[in-house]
């Protein structure tokens, strides 16, 4: 069951690879690729049409405070004149005052035409939402600062995951060579008489041990590149090759001040924080908007136009001038209790949107603490890790040549290269781990921007 396993394996290595080889990858740096990412990612134009839209709603807002001109004009067949009642002594002061005299009041046509103006004078509601508007911004600006950060962190981190991947490649390319080297050296000592033959056969199953994991490897970097190329936002697949290698982007992440460099959230602020931030403060000018449906609307409000009355449809003769301007005062005094309902859910959900702020800081608090811990610690455990690398290579060369005086065995040097592949994989993943702490700490300590100057 194993050995078929193995073959179907091998058989799909087999068939993906021409697949890769049918045009070649793409060479860049993280940051390029970054910059990439920024012009083609769905969720980058998505952010950047947010804002524009929150900018949008904001004009809309300064715009329902300016004055508003309407043209109007009305034609009316009135098939029933309308009919209304005086008093006898409403012309007659003789008249006996409890006769109601019936009077019919215009004419089957009236027409009208005019410019109506409405200019808003005070209008709480509308300054609340001009508010919320503006507010709505610096949202939208804060949301796309945290996507910056998400999509970079996401970047990177399958950045570093391709580079441990062709690390381990090479690394299992450098072992096969050894296992090699050591295959044709037993094969002479099998001729000497100085080994036996299920030392050549062991020799021989490793060869072909590091042969499946190479293609094993080859597997996880084409796995690896078409995460990254569906996080930089192509519709295809395209490989992409990096152009620098774990200990390179170890180097460029290691500031002069050391890996120590947490800084206070006052000079970098928490994308998440300010998301937080402004939506209480959102939710606060929404209890305020509420409450301002209870106050008094002033507008001022003119008219000019013409009516004409005719007893027949003639729209060219009887017409007689209207104008007025007034002030409008408008304050609901009492709506059953509607308001107050209202008042209280906004309040609700302001004190809910503060626990949440306070929540999110002190999430940052303990993530920032827990990354300083865990980057210190991948520090020490990559110098650990370094040293058991230059130990196992140390005693490789101590066996090779205590193996060619008689007074080592083939399986203690088969053994210590097994051991050397396995701290040399080791190491490159106290790399990749090391490099995943610092932009953990990064991020938590408000800096997770590259620091080439993309996503800016």
């Amino acid at each position: 069951m194993k050995k078929r396993s193995t073959v179907f394996f091998s058989m799909i290595c087999i068939g993906l690879l021409p697949v890769m080889a049918q045009r070649p990858p793409l060479r860049m740096t993280l940051s390029e690729a970054l910059d990439i990412a920024r012009r083609q990612q769905p969720d980058f134009r998505n952010a950047e049409r947010n804002i524009t839209y929150a900018r949008s709603l904001t004009q809309s807002a300064k715009a329902s405070y300016l004055p508003k001109l309407v043209a109007e004009s009305d034609i009316r067949y009135n098939a029933i004149i309308p009919t209304s009642v005086l008093p006898g002594n409403a012309f007659n002061p003789a008249g006996d005052p409890k006769e109601l005299v019936p009077l019919r009041f215009g004419t089957p046509w009236n027409n009208s035409m005019g410019v109506r103006l409405t200019q808003p004078l005070y209008d709480p509601v509308k300054l609340a939402t001009l508010q919320g508007s503006m507010l709505g911004e610096k949202q939208a600006d804060a949301e796309q600062k945290r996507l910056a950060v998400d999509r970079y962190v996401d970047i990177a981190g399958a950045w570093y995951t391709l580079l441990l991947a062709q690390s381990r490649a090479s690394s299992i390319r450098k072992d096969l060579e050894r296992n090699q080297e050591n295959a044709r050296l037993i094969e002479g000592l099998l001729a000497e008489g100085r080994c036996l033959d299920v030392d050549q056969r062991e020799a021989t199953l490793r060869i072909r041990s590091s042969t499946i994991d190479l293609d094993q490897a080859a597997l996880e970097i084409f796995t690896a590149q078409g995460n990254i190329s569906y996080l930089l936002g192509y519709d295809t697949l395209v490989l992409i090759e990096p152009r620098e290698s774990l200990m390179d982007m170890l180097k460029s992440s290691i500031t002069p001040d050391g890996l120590d460099r947490g800084s206070s959230s006052s000079e970098n602020p928490m994308p998440e924080v300010e998301v937080e931030k402004v939506r209480a403060a959102i939710s606060n000018v929404e209890l305020a908007r509420v409450k301002a449906e209870r106050l008094p609307v002033v507008n001022l409000e003119g008219y000019l136009g013409s009516s004409n009355f005719t007893n027949n449809f003639q729209p060219f003769t009887n017409w007689y001038g209207n104008s007025f301007l007034s002030f409008s005062v408008r304050w609901p005094i009492y709506n059953g209790g509607e308001k107050r309902r209202r008042i209280d859910q906004a309040a609700i959900r302001l004190e809910q949107q503060v626990n949440t702020l306070q929540k999110s800081e002190q999430k940052v608090y303990f993530d920032r603490l827990q990354a300083k811990n865990d980057l210190k610690n991948r520090q020490a455990q990559m110098t650990i890790q370094q040293e058991k690398v230059g130990i196992a290579m140390d005693r490789l060369d101590i066996i090779r040549s205590k193996l060619q005086e008689g007074r080592a065995t083939v399986k203690e040097l088969l053994d210590i290269e097994a051991l050397l592949a396995k701290e040399q994989y080791g190491l490159y993943a106290a790399q990749y781990d090391l490099l995943r702490a610092i932009l953990a700490n990064d991020k938590a300590n408000g800096s997770s921007v590259p620091r080439e100057g993309s996503f800016k």
